[in-house]
């Protein structure tokens, strides 16, 4: 009997000196996982920086394109445009272009009142007929776009800088000419529709120094403002 208590004894201890190791790693198990959190692999906020993938890239490459526009601000006409225009891109930031218009002008609403019975005035505008431009393109910012929430659309913003040359036509029955440089600044976008393709959506602003022989007497230098907005489609070159 004494023999059979004594094991008992033995056994209860061993019973307790496992149960004490097994309370004490559950206890420890937390506190190891704290200091060593678990890595799943996922980007923090911290992380992400810029675009992680620019899918259109234009350094190298060469743009050619036509595109549709309106000047619409002219105190006595609005002109619908058409055009062309090339770029060359020499990094994904800069580019140069080189673009022409043609344009046929027609009496707003404020010349035709002028010209109308109750005013007898016929003003002296000038309708635009083309004009021919070169810029700097600086394209600092690359972005991606969520549409309706089924659609990724990247594009690109810029601004532009450059000079210009307009001819112009007198809408008085004199006819005559005035051919007009000047400097040119503006904003653009660039929508990607594939790799060698996109819609480019542009507003510039020329400032002119404009000669009219016809009021050379009184005036014959004028500061004359047009501003063009253009929708065009461009091709791309394949990468460089």
């Amino acid at each position: 009997m004494s023999k059979l208590l004594t094991h008992l004894r033995r056994g209860g201890a061993r019973v307790g000196a496992l149960s004490g190791a097994l309370g004490l790693a559950l206890l420890s198990a937390p506190a190891a996982a704290q200091e060593t959190p678990l890595d799943l692999g996922l980007l923090k906020q911290s992380d992400v920086s810029v675009v992680q993938k620019m899918l259109y890239s234009k350094d190298g490459r060469l743009e050619f394109g036509a595109d549709l526009g309106w000047a619409p601000f002219d105190s006595y006409t609005t002109t619908p445009l058409l055009g062309v225009y090339g770029l060359k891109h020499f990094s994904e930031e800069l580019a140069v272009e080189v673009a022409a218009h043609g344009g046929y002008s027609l009496k707003n609403f404020t010349y035709k009142q002028l010209e109308s019975d109750a005013y007898g005035i016929q003003p002296d505008a000038y309708a635009h007929i083309a004009d021919i431009a070169a810029d700097v393109q600086w394209a600092p910012i690359y972005a991606k776009m969520n549409w309706r929430g089924n659609k990724v659309v990247h594009h690109d913003v810029y601004g532009l800088a450059g000079g210009v040359l307009a001819v112009e036509k007198a809408m008085m029955p004199d006819g005559s000419m005035a051919f007009s440089p000047g400097g040119s600044v503006g904003l653009g976008m660039r929508f990607f529709l594939s790799e060698n393709s996109a819609l480019r959506v542009q507003i510039r602003d020329d400032l002119l120094i404009q000669t009219r022989v016809k009021t050379q007497d009184s005036q014959g230098t004028f500061l004359k403002q047009n501003v063009l907005l253009t929708v065009g489609y461009s091709r791309l070159s394949k990468g460089g």
